[in-house]
């Protein structure tokens, strides 16, 4: 709060005179020369107490003794009792002055808001689930404990990967791991340890999920556990299974077919299970080379983290939609230094950055398909 005020000579005239509270003297008035008030100059917080002292002296220097009136300048900022206790009322600055004999002594009080003594931030330990979020709650509390609702809170995150906090508290879960928040305030914080976990598998996508091949063809089929809100879940391993051997069998996701016939291919995991159609015609005498039109690129997510790894799919197909088979593939990555892919089509996350994969045939003209992903 800002106040102009007098100068401290015209002070002296205004405690004497316009905010003096008055006292009559004795008859034998010894001479006073100053009088001395301590603390000349002190600084306080909001609604605390200070008591002040007054010190009469002759020209010689000597004490004398004599009661003082205790005056404020702006009784809006502080308030001072008969025995001198200042009371901090309001933020800003003012003068108090003794007053005695005719003299007056004058001291500076300014007020200050309260410092934070300390923050609590609540719970000290939080467990969620990728995706999922939970609101913390801070509070800054001055010395007396005393929560002080007008002080602001600034909230980090040792570990963004892990989990993520706004400017309310809020955290969201981002990886699996373990993070710090800190709410800190007027250099006071507190802190809440957050471990993020994977959530339960929810639902198990098998891709492609429709295939149609001829008898002695091989396909790899890849599986993606996702949770309630389809987030990926990383570090899952899937059960293979087919209904039908004779027609077509899976290791490892990997599927031969043997005959022709309809076989339903499973991928299990953790009880959840998703599947893929197996259809096989059987082997037609080729009369003239078949030509490649299109090259299709499929991934079990758009989507891959920094660091980890994703199997890529390339399926060339005639101009009836019909695969060909027995084909080979080149794999390129349009920035290597987002993604590299192997040349079996596995891709590896590098930093984050959009990047575009692509697979090329050689067959009949060197079709192409690629496929453009997200790295986290």
């Amino acid at each position: 709060m800002s106040r102009s005020g007098p100068t401290l000579a015209t002070m002296v005239v205004v405690a004497l005179s316009s905010w003096s509270c008055g006292s009559t003297a004795p008859d034998m008035t010894p001479e006073v020369a100053a009088i001395v008030v301590s603390p000349a100059s002190s600084t306080i917080a909001l609604n605390a107490h200070l008591p002040m002292q007054a010190q009469l002296q002759d020209e010689s220097g000597a004490i004398v003794p004599a009661a003082v009136t205790w005056t404020v300048q702006d009784p809006e900022i502080i308030s001072i009792s008969a025995a001198g206790v200042v009371t901090a009322l309001a933020v800003g600055t003012s003068h108090v002055a003794a007053n005695a004999l005719g003299k007056s002594g004058l001291a500076t009080i300014t007020v200050t808001k309260a410092p934070v003594a300390n923050v609590v931030l609540l719970p000290n330990r939080v467990d969620v689930t990728v995706g999922a979020t939970f609101q913390l709650s801070a509070s800054a509390l001055d010395a007396n404990g005393t929560a002080m609702a007008d002080r602001a809170i600034t909230w980090t995150t040792s570990s963004p990967g892990v989990a993520t906090v706004n400017g309310s508290g809020l955290i969201t879960g981002v990886g699996a791991g373990t993070t710090t928040i800190t709410a800190a305030s007027e250099g006071k914080s507190s802190t809440s340890t957050v471990t993020v976990s994977q959530g339960a598998v929810a639902r198990v996508d098998v891709s492609p999920a429709i295939l149609s091949l001829q008898a002695g063809q091989t396909q790899q089929l890849v599986a993606s556990s996702k949770d309630a809100k389809g987030n990926v879940l990383s570090g899952k391993t899937a059960v293979w299974s087919s209904d039908n051997l004779a027609v077509a069998s899976v290791n490892g996701g990997y599927v031969t077919t043997s005959k022709a016939g309809v076989a339903t291919i499973t991928a299990s995991v953790e009880g959840v299970k998703g599947t893929a159609t197996i259809t096989v015609n059987p082997v037609t005498v080729a009369t003239a080379t078949v030509t490649v039109a299109t090259v299709t690129v499929t991934a079990p997510s758009k989507k891959l983290k920094a660091g980890s790894t994703m199997q890529l799919t390339a399926t060339a197909k005639d101009d009836k939609g019909s695969p060909v088979p027995n084909q080979s593939f080149s794999w390129s990555s349009s920035d290597t230094n987002t993604a590299t892919v192997s040349g079996s089509g596995v891709v590896t996350g590098k930093r984050s950055g959009n990047v575009t994969i692509t697979a090329q045939t050689s067959a009949s003209g060197g079709k192409r398909g690629s496929l453009k992903i997200d790295v986290k």
